[in-house]
């Protein structure tokens, strides 16, 4: 991939994760796909790596993904091409009982 293959997004999070790690909730990012753009924001903030992956790199299982306003984690879509202008929104589920 070369830096023409980049596209910029924007990644929102939730304020929990912005306060573990002391970032923005809105980060811009850079990658081909949904998951070029989070390794690539893992990649500036690597304390979001152990809340964001589980150690198979899959994406953890109380972690909701959405590009615009498809469920990503629904179809485990981390290889879904980028536009320019696309936003990727993480969510933290909760579960309990």
């Amino acid at each position: 991939m070369t830096a023409t293959d980049l596209t910029g997004v924007t990644v929102r999070l939730p304020p929990v994760l912005c306060e573990l790690v002391s970032c923005e909730r809105k980060i811009e990012a850079s990658g081909h796909t949904v998951g070029d753009a989070l390794h690539d924001l893992v990649r500036r903030e690597p304390g979001l790596a152990l809340h964001l992956f589980d150690d198979s790199g899959a994406l953890r299982r109380l972690i909701l993904c959405f590009c615009n306003r498809d469920n990503i984690r629904e179809r485990e879509d981390l290889d879904r091409v980028l536009r320019p202008g696309d936003e990727i929104t993480i969510v933290n589920s909760v579960a309990g009982g």
